[in-house]
């Protein structure tokens, strides 16, 4: 024993995957004060079991690092499903009236309503091209603004009232990086806003308590799935939601491990960006909150037409023959803008959808190596949804992160074909590379990009990245499949992962992307004991039933933070 005394926590009898450097899969572990001090077997584990040793027999159940998601919005949906219209979960548009209607009625004080979540794929026509018509919530009220962003979160859908009271009208330029869109033929105002446009329209704005409220549902949320520490993309509402977090580190409350990442906008002053970014990160350097990130967005979404593309856009997305989308930078700024992150000692977090964007991003990150001092910046590139097979291993070269959504990457039903393939044709086969990341040696993290993906439970995203398939068909209203194989929702089989590639994105991968892998994202002595317990054995059972497995327990520091309540 390296350690002499007895252990606080001690857990045998499990399958213990530690995402060592061996995948070594032992049967027992035991924590002193926050660290684990033991790894082995349930003989070998017994002399660290005092009197006051909590003992746990996970009687055959898995035993995980602590699951880190690397892109995430918080509080996610915990915000608007306490003060705003929920419509995530719903899939047509009468359904989104109803609940519109509804909150209204509920509500009748409101002096706007407010939501999120409506799909892509609950449209047709000329409506999946520009978005829904402001007439649809014309018919529910024209007294009120309403506002809705759709789930993807790069377009609103408002009302006529909503355009009036923030100025929008038919003399409306789209700004850069934005679209208005509009009637073509009458040039009236259509109702949706897309990328850089939506800044026309005021969103809501919560107070400080309120968004404290919202951070320990979301906390609580994360601790459900097994999460322990996550990448807080923290966009315009950021100064909130770091208070949130602080506030609630103070107080004692705070169970997450939070690092962070701050956006720098193309149309924005770079010196005063970055300076505004230095303060707050001098703020925020506590070891649960620190600011590590760079944001950067360099093209839009495939669904709203804005992916910067290798290739036009096919018929089917109603843009001509000639639409590639467009990237969002002057190339000379952001080879600046990227210098001067890398130079200030942060890491480089960039949202690129498209092939064009991603080689684009990878050709300046390569410009700059020899402006920036030699050093381990991680520098990511997130989403992915189309990439030139040249470039995946250039990742590697210049030692990118590929930071992917797996719970995107199957046939969605109500989506892909309506969605994707009109959209990219034959492309759309070949979107989201996975595998093909994984054997080519590249660092690949696995995250949700929470609230866009509206359950972000791990389970889901590792038996998508292992099936490529469908993980739960009652999420998407149809029949759930049977096998891995079932051909109507499959997408690219030769891009699967396997288990323990995705266990480690979830894993060790992520906290190497977040700077942490010294003191957590294994199961090895010396590490912080932030462990999830899972009802069943990942290695064995059928893929196809991994988005079923249950989170038993989470522990961070080595104390129970969630216990899951059996049925009697």
């Amino acid at each position: 024993m390296s350690y002499h005394g007895f252990a606080d926590l001690v857990l045998t009898h499990g399958v213990v995957y530690t995402a060592d450097d061996r995948d070594t899969v032992s049967e027992a572990v035991a924590v002193k004060d926050n660290k684990v001090i033991f790894v082995g077997s349930d003989a070998a584990v017994k002399p660290y079991v005092g009197e006051h040793t909590t003992l746990i027999d996970l009687q055959g159940k898995m035993l995980v690092p602590g699951l880190i998601d690397t892109h995430m919005h918080p509080p996610g949906l915990s915000l608007s499903e306490l003060y705003e219209v929920q419509l995530a979960n719903l899939s047509s548009l009468p359904e989104y009236v109803a609940a519109i209607r509804a909150f209204i009625a509920k509500h009748p004080e409101s002096k706007a309503v407010y939501g999120r979540g409506w799909s892509w794929g609950a449209f047709s026509g000329e409506e999946l091209i520009k978005g829904p018509r402001k007439e649809y919530l014309d018919a529910i009220t024209r007294e009120i603004p309403i506002i809705l962003r759709a789930n993807d979160g790069h377009s609103l859908w408002v009302n006529s009232k909503a355009l009036a009271v923030n100025g929008v009208n038919e003399t409306t330029e789209s700004p850069a990086g934005g679209v208005v869109e509009k009637d073509r033929q009458s040039g009236a105002l259509w109702g949706v806003l897309k990328e850089s446009a939506m800044w026309l329209i005021a969103l809501p704005e919560y107070t400080l308590s309120q968004y404290e409220t919202a951070m320990l549902e979301f906390q609580t949320k994360m601790h459900q799935f097994g999460i322990t520490s996550l990448l807080c993309i923290a966009g315009t509402f950021a100064p909130n939601i770091l208070k949130a977090f602080e506030h609630l580190e103070q107080s004692g409350a705070l169970a997450l491990r939070i690092r962070a990442a701050m956006a720098i906008h193309a149309d924005g002053d770079l010196i005063e960006q970055f300076s505004s970014l230095g303060e707050l990160r001098k703020r925020y350097q506590s070891p649960s909150l620190q600011i590590i990130t760079a944001k950067f967005f360099t093209d839009g979404v495939v669904e709203g037409g804005t992916s910067y593309l290798l290739q036009p856009y096919a018929p089917g997305a109603g843009k001509g023959d000639e639409h590639y989308g467009e990237f969002l930078w002057d190339e000379a700024k952001l080879q600046k803008a990227f210098t001067m992150a890398n130079q200030q000692g942060l890491q480089i977090y960039v949202h690129s959808t498209g092939d064009a964007s991603t080689k684009k991003v990878l050709d300046i990150l390569e410009t700059i190596q020899d402006r920036v001092p030699s050093g381990d910046y991680r520098n990511t590139i997130t989403h992915l949804q189309l990439v030139d097979q040249d470039d995946v291993p250039r990742f590697k070269k210049l030692q990118v992160i590929a930071s992917v959504q797996p719970y995107w990457h199957f046939k969605g039903p109500n989506w892909w074909e309506s969605v994707d393939y009109r959209i990219l044709g034959e492309r759309a086969k070949t979107e989201y590379p996975l595998g093909t990341f994984f054997a080519q040696g590249v660092t690949v993290t696995s995250s949700s990009d929470y609230p866009v993906t509206n359950v972000p439970y791990p389970m889901r995203a590792i038996d998508v990245g292992v099936t490529r398939n469908m993980d739960n068909g009652s999420f998407y209203g149809v029949d759930d499949i049977e096998t891995m194989g079932d051909e109507r929702y499959l997408l690219n089989s030769n891009e699967r992962a396997t288990v323990q590639q995705m266990l480690k994105s979830f894993t060790i991968n992520g906290a190497y992307a977040m700077f942490m892998e010294e003191s957590i994202g294994s199961i090895e002595i010396g590490k912080l004991a932030d462990l999830v317990v899972l009802d069943q054995n990942l290695l064995a059972i059928n893929p196809s039933d991994i988005d079923k497995v249950q989170v038993e327990m989470t522990f961070i520091d080595g104390k129970l933070v969630y216990k899951r309540e059996t049925q009697a």
